[in-house]
């Protein structure tokens, strides 16, 4: 049982106790919802009586107010009228909608054959009722993060548990064995990454899942370092900096990789990037090939980074 929970931890808690607790014709025992959520007593009384109690739309007449009722130990919440009103959306804001369930669906393939289910009908109801503006909602595909690979760093995420990861630097081209805290699961420019304190590299650090090679819940508990990280990717100022020339045809680096600053002219663009590993600078300098030309580059970082890469890569094939 947790002794105190974070903001984001209770607003997480109490949108699920909400709806569980108003399908209870009878209401909810108190010690049902602590027990099933993980829910201080304390803070679950304090949030239902506090929070939820004044929960509605304009005018927040009593009409207008999720009700909430608490005696002999048990808990009633009843909608206010204005919820079970049809909910009318736009076309924009159903291609929205559309689009974000598309996106989390293959988050719910388990093994069981009906798990996806309430949310791939009302996908299919959604995409009727739109017709053709079922056509404007974007196909989001959140990188190739394996589905169970996801369900347990969800699962320490929520439990705010260490997992043991299997994990491949692409930057330093290298497989190493972490413990890490699991603070944070999000994604980021169609990738998802968990974020915390890693234990082998005493620091904060962000991991791409689909990087991740095995991964196991632990039974210790994340330490009290508060995270701070809040993108997937963070340079440092003392990182060197490289400025690349591009053709039109690898403007794909500007969309898939953090750069700093991009000034387009005309056929070509140029780019400003932080180089946190010189391997990543030589993989990525490999495969845009006479496509990408090097400006200006910090003193730290080879001019003939490229030609020395390529000459080591022929090497090996001789």
């Amino acid at each position: 049982m947790s002794n105190r929970l974070t903001a984001r931890d209770r607003l997480t808690r109490l949108l699920s106790v909400i709806p569980w607790v108003a399908r209870q014709d009878e209401g909810a025992l108190i010690e049902d919802i602590v027990d099933r959520f993980d829910y201080p007593r304390a803070q679950l009384l304090d949030d239902l009586q506090e929070v939820v109690f004044f929960v509605g739309v304009h005018p927040f007449t009593p009409d207008s107010l999720i009700e909430v009722e608490i005696g002999d130990e048990r808990v009633h919440i009843r909608y206010a009228d204005w919820f079970s009103r049809p909910l009318r959306l736009t076309p924009e804001e159903g291609a929205r909608l559309l689009t974000a369930g598309r996106s989390v669906l293959p988050l719910t393939e388990s093994d069981d054959d009906d798990s996806a289910g309430p949310l791939l009908r009302a996908l299919t109801k959604l995409g009727t009722a739109l017709g053709e503006g079922a056509a404007d909602a974007v196909e989001v595909r959140l990188g190739h993060a394996p589905s169970d690979t996801l369900a347990i760093l969800r699962e320490a995420v929520a439990l705010q548990r260490q997992v043991d990861i299997e994990y491949y630097t692409y930057g330093r081209d290298e497989l190493t064995q972490r413990r890490v805290d699991a603070k944070r699961l999000f994604s980021d420019q169609g990738n998802w990454y968990l974020s915390g304190w890693c234990h082998r590299a005493d620091g904060e650090r962000v991991f791409r899942v689909d990087r991740i090679r095995t991964v196991a819940l632990s039974d210790e508990p994340n330490t009290d370092v508060a995270p701070t990280i809040a993108s997937a990717f963070s340079p440092g100022g003392d990182d060197p900096r490289v400025v690349l020339r591009l053709t039109q045809s690898a403007r794909w680096v500007v969309e898939q990789y953090p750069v700093e600053q991009v000034v387009e002219d005309g056929d070509h663009i140029d780019v400003t990037m932080a180089v946190t590993a010189t391997a990543w600078l030589e993989r990525l300098l490999l495969r845009l090939g006479p496509a990408a030309e090097m400006l200006s580059v910090d003193t730290t970082v080879p001019a003939d980074l490229r030609r020395d890469a390529a000459a080591r890569v022929l090497a090996r094939y001789q």
